[in-house]
């Protein structure tokens, strides 16, 4: 090969490199924002970066925290318009709402009057939300358990899931359940959440309304392509965040502390189909991180997609 040729074919590699870097991202930008920091001047600042869906998040601060009452606190009827406002007024949409989840608010609980509280407790909350119209409403399947009582929390689950989905679409919503972390089964004499593996995850959502989609925590689990890959198009939202399935890290997606593979992160979601937000859960200082780093992430995806043709 001459060297004239040789110099062509680097300069087309290079011409291809930078094309690819060009190419459009599929999914839009998104975060997690507790809506206890939602002002005119934030939602402002983050419609100028690019940013026009969020997922709500701090909602535990609707109830009282032992679930006392399973009202809404008086003043939050108020609060939600006045988001709804700011919210219309930047045209940033709210994506998902993510539910209270504690120890009280568990909808897998073995105690039928403590279960049903909680239900009830659901469902003021979402009548609550009804100015900011999400689109998906997500839901922790379980906290910690008590030991062997994974079988007996699943039928609870189901149960609860079966109301919930009913009550989510009355509002014409859809319903996400996450995938919780678990790298083994027991921790601290206690059982980890259900849904801690793809393979729990598969055996109970083959149990749930088909309608039901999956939220997919890039956290809380090793290799999350491969939850990805086994639920296609049933993967409904994403909690984008870095880490290797171990702890509740929720890096940034650049931080190199975490281990995820963001090259076979977007393959799976491509081969999925997946039409949705790419909402981030993570750590960061200024909201500009987010988008840098996306920016980032899906510029050396396309280059590695050019180098592997």
């Amino acid at each position: 090969m001459n060297r004239f040729v040789l110099m062509m074919l680097t300069v087309l590699c290079v011409v291809r490199i930078a094309e690819a870097a060009r190419v459009e991202k599929p999914w839009p930008v998104g975060y997690a924002l507790n809506v206890a920091q939602i002002t005119d001047e934030k939602i402002s600042y983050i419609k100028s970066l690019g940013i026009s869906y969020i997922e709500l998040a701090g909602i535990g601060a609707l109830l009282d925290k032992n679930l006392q009452s399973t009202e809404v606190v008086p003043n939050w009827s108020k609060r939600m318009q006045d988001i709804a406002t700011i919210l219309d007024r930047h045209q940033v949409r709210v994506w998902s709402v993510h539910m209270p989840f504690s120890r009280h608010m568990d909808i897998s609980r073995l105690d039928e009057p403590g279960r049903l509280r909680v239900l009830e407790a659901h469902q003021h909350v979402l009548d609550a939300l009804t100015p900011v119209q999400p689109r998906f409403i997500l839901f922790h399947p379980s906290y910690y358990l008590e030991l062997n009582q994974r079988e007996a929390r699943v039928d609870q689950l189901l149960r609860s899931v079966r109301f919930l989905n009913q009550a989510v679409k009355d509002h014409e919503w859809e319903m996400v359940v996450e995938n919780m972390l678990g790298p083994e089964l027991t921790v601290n004499e206690r059982e980890r959440p259900l849904l801690r593996t793809v393979e729990e995850c598969l055996a109970i959502f083959s149990r749930f309304p088909e309608e039901v989609g999956l939220a997919v925590d890039m956290c809380h689990i090793a290799e999350p392509e491969h939850l990805i890959r086994a639920f296609g198009s049933r993967v409904k939202t994403l909690h984008v965040s870095n880490g290797n399935g171990q702890a509740e890290h929720h890096y940034l997606p650049c931080d190199p502390r975490g281990t995820n593979d963001w090259n076979a992160i977007f393959s799976a979601l491509q081969a999925s189909g997946y039409r949705g937000v790419f909402m981030h859960e993570c750590k960061f200082q200024d909201e500009q991180e987010i988008v840098d780093c996306y920016d980032a992430l899906w510029k050396n995806y396309q280059t590695h997609l050019s180098i592997n043709e």
